[in-house]
């Protein structure tokens, strides 16, 4: 399928559309990053994320600090009470914003309650599902069947979802549903869109990859041995493209990354920075509003987060999955498969990849993908731009792999 252009709306870049298995979201505002000797001077941080949300749950933005703050807070005591507890098998938050945690014992139920979560005995937990996930896959490799969407564990449910494509399913993918639907634990169903692998760079403005795709900056940091960088989505650096800004101003070039078409991948990558531009400890909001970014984290399965995007600005919603394996599409019908990406109800289209994701200042993750199915977010509809969702690389597994230390405002 060639690549299509379609109407380009107010304050958003381009976007392009090919394939038919997964979208690559490509071109977010991630970083308000980078900054050149002759350009405008760097604005002062304000934490925008509040007013957004605020209106996008009809509060003050005091009100939206708090209840943010409040995840935050009960993140925290989540991690204090795995210090004291190995038995806590994963968290999330339910509708009425409690930190729900699997537990497997009278003990690790009383450590939960004394760091005031709420604990659930559950039949598998966290750690079971992970090994689970990992026979799954073994299942669908082995069938050769070339429908499987996703594979990923649902902690609310503390069960293990398989999602095909849509269409009429081969004779290899019906035994292999027929085989998945006798193992305890694995829910499978059917996705009722087609999904396509999209193209677009940026970071505050856009950031132009040579030759002709484009994507979004990401988070700012350094190496252990001083260089600055910028995290990326891996399919926007593939190739270790040069990186230009909206005018044409070079910014960096792509120096690693672990996506690699038609291959197993994960999607992280990394650009270097120009050493006269300056990567910049904060997220343009595309509202004329900045976010500090003042640490990073793998947030509870439903905890509120946002990201910024070049193409459809900034939009919020909550974390659902983590350590999913996605199946991406591309030209050719060549299948990525791309493991360890977090799924969020958070609305992107193409044009968004490598744009960062922040659950109130601690930066979360990279745009890496969602479904091309015709859905229009908006522009900055933060948390009312409902009905869809996207996958996203998370920050502190990039940040690991590649030894970098974030930037921060």
């Amino acid at each position: 399928m060639p690549f299509l252009s379609p109407p380009r709306r107010p304050g958003r870049g381009r976007k392009s559309l090919a394939g038919a298995v997964l979208a690559l979201g490509l071109g977010a505002a991630a970083l308000a990053p980078i900054q050149t000797a002759n350009s405008a001077p760097v604005p002062a941080p304000t934490d925008g994320v509040y007013d957004v949300l605020g209106k996008s749950w009809g509060v003050s933005p005091a009100e939206a600090k708090v209840r943010l703050d409040t995840e935050h807070a009960k993140a925290s005591a989540f991690e204090a009470a795995r210090s004291d507890s190995a038995n806590l098998d994963g968290a999330f938050f339910n509708a009425s914003r409690q930190l729900v945690v699997n537990v497997h014992s009278a003990k690790a139920a009383e450590v939960a309650r004394e760091h005031g979560l709420t604990p659930r005995t559950v039949a598998r937990g966290e750690k079971a599902l992970t090994k689970l996930q990992t026979q799954v896959q073994a299942l669908a490799d082995k069938s050769g069947s070339l429908q499987v969407q996703s594979i990923g564990a649902d902690l609310p449910t503390d069960r293990l979802q398989v999602v095909l494509q849509p269409g009429k399913q081969s004779a290899k993918t019906v035994a292999l549903v027929k085989q998945l639907k006798a193992v305890p634990g694995v829910d499978v169903s059917t996705n009722d869109t087609t999904l396509a692998m999209t193209a677009d760079v940026i970071g505050g403005q856009i950031m132009d990859l040579v030759p002709g795709t484009n994507c979004s900056l990401g988070f700012s940091g350094t190496t252990s041995n001083g260089n600055n960088v910028m995290l990326s989505a891996g399919h926007c650096v593939e190739g270790n493209p040069d990186v230009l800004n909206r005018s044409g101003v070079h910014l960096g070039k792509g120096i690693a990354s672990r996506f690699r078409t038609g291959s197993p991948s994960v999607d992280m990558g990394l650009m270097d920075i120009d050493a006269e531009d300056t990567g910049r400890g904060y997220i343009d909001n595309r509202n004329g509003q900045t976010t500090r970014v003042t640490g990073s984290s793998k947030a509870p399965v439903g905890s509120t987060i946002c990201k910024a995007g070049n193409t459809t600005g900034w939009t919020c919603g909550s974390i659902q999955q983590y350590n999913l394996t996605v199946n991406y599409g591309g030209a050719g019908g060549s299948i990525t498969r791309t493991s360890g990406l977090a799924r969020s109800t958070v609305c992107t289209e193409g044009g968004d990849s490598g744009g960062a994701y922040i659950s109130g200042t601690t930066a979360q993750g990279m745009t890496s993908g969602g479904p091309s199915d015709g859905h229009d977010c908006g522009w900055n509809q933060g948390g009312n731009a409902t009905g869809s969702y996207s996958f996203y690389q998370p920050v502190v597994d990039a940040a690991s792999y590649y030894g970098v230390t974030l930037t921060r405002g």
